[in-house]
């Protein structure tokens, strides 16, 4: 079957989940078609919570080797990306004392960007990622990598292929994976006892908070605040300690744990003191969100409206941007073409085969009024872009929390 639909939570097993938010029937959002293309196939998107550990999630599994094992989405591609790579290595290698020789495996590595931050400095890396095309990437740049799926027969494997890592990091991956328990389990069982675990992931309140309803897509299974993964971790005799924040995503939670309690900083703290005024470890701020979202639709689609007659071009076909554009029913009926710059993308389809996805050059030949920065997490980065390149039209940012133009 191309998917299942789960009855209980991911996390804790809890029967009788809340549902929250129903998103209709939608391509997978990575599924770019060629054009001329055959059926399109399509897969309910909704999502429940869980009233016991706290978890938002997505209700339908798909099953990974379709989602993953060709992907199309390359770090490097992304300035932003790019920077924090560096942002991010120093970091772990302050807080985790790494020094030359040290040993780190990082899954879902992708095409090595954040690896080759470690190699620079001395330290011994191996990526486990399971997109052949994609690990063929990195090794061609010089990353050591393993094309796999992360579970524990896998780290059984790589320790006895590589050693004992000191860090074993996982950024962006925990929400995607539909076997949850084996991949921490394996995150265990390869952290030595003075070693540290490093997870990042979009965090829960923002996407609350913020209306990131467009990062739901059949890859996330899970949309974790640091109650809710800190409870998982639990479970695997694994303890959170430190938190850093990051950009991406629209704003992330870098979580460090260990498999030794240690004192908790005021990072962690703080967080924690965070979602509880928030409340988003309850119910009723989901069932809000699900109202905004369906608001946010409504809002679109009149701002598309009041721009009719001028030329609109999208800009960054990414997963998240599938999800909002079906979601609000937009396709040709409003956008021209929508630019990306990762040349795998080039000369392909939206999922939902109606609309080009074009260069830069291909995009401006249409000669666009207005261009909708889809990619809005890297908004500042790609207005930047567009207009050192001589864009002087509107932009359309869709996100944070209502559409707007700039």
């Amino acid at each position: 079957m191309l998917f299942e639909t789960i009855s209980s939570c991911r996390a804790c097993g809890q029967e009788g989940l809340v549902d929250i938010l129903h998103l209709g029937d939608q391509p997978l959002a990575n599924a770019l078609v060629p054009p001329g293309h055959g059926e399109i196939k399509k897969v309910p998107l909704s999502t429940a919570f869980c009233t016991k550990c706290a978890l938002f999630q997505l209700k339908e599994t798909v099953d990974k080797e379709i989602l993953f094992d060709h992907y199309v989405w390359v770090t490097k591609t992304a300035k932003g990306a790019r920077q924090y790579a560096e942002i991010f290595a120093n970091r772990v290698i302050q807080r985790a004392g790494l020094k030359d020789g040290d040993l780190i495996f990082e899954i879902a590595s992708n095409d090595g960007t954040v690896l080759k931050q470690f190699i620079a400095q001395g330290i011994a890396v191996v990526g486990i990622e399971p997109a052949k095309n994609i690990a063929e990437i990195a090794v061609k740049d010089g990353v050591r990598t393993d094309c796999a799926y992360w579970n524990t027969a896998t780290a059984k494997r790589m320790i006895g292929q590589y050693g004992i890592p000191k860090v074993v990091i996982a950024r962006n991956v925990i929400p995607h994976v539909s076997e949850l328990h084996g991949v921490i389990e394996g995150i265990a069982k390869a952290l030595p006892e003075d070693g540290t675990g490093v997870i990042e992931f979009h965090s829960g309140r923002i996407i609350a908070e913020e209306l990131h309803y467009d990062s739901i897509y059949h890859e996330h299974l899970c949309f974790f605040t640091a109650h809710s993964l800190g409870f998982l971790l639990n479970r695997y005799d694994l303890y959170p300690y430190a938190v850093d924040k990051s950009p991406i995503s629209g704003g992330s939670l870098v979580f460090y744990f260990s498999k030794t309690k240690r004192p908790l900083e005021a990072s962690y703290l703080d967080v924690l003191e965070e979602e509880k005024k928030s409340g988003i470890n309850e119910r009723f701020v989901w069932e809000k969100f699900a109202q905004e979202a369906q608001a946010h639709r409504e809002k679109t689609l009149k701002l598309l409206n009041s721009l009719k007659g001028k030329v609109i071009i999208g800009f960054g076909s990414s997963a998240r941007s599938a999800t909002y554009i079906n979601f609000c029913g937009i396709g040709s009926n409003y956008l021209k073409a929508i630019i990306d710059n990762n040349p795998l993308k080039q000369g392909l389809m939206t999922p939902a085969g109606d609309v080009p996805i074009v260069s830069f050059e291909q995009g401006m030949a249409s000669k666009p009024d207005v261009i909708f920065v889809l990619a809005w997490n890297f908004g500042q980065e790609i207005m930047d872009e567009c207009t050192k390149r001589g864009f002087t039209g509107q932009f359309i940012m869709p996100f944070p929390k209502e559409p707007v133009i700039i």
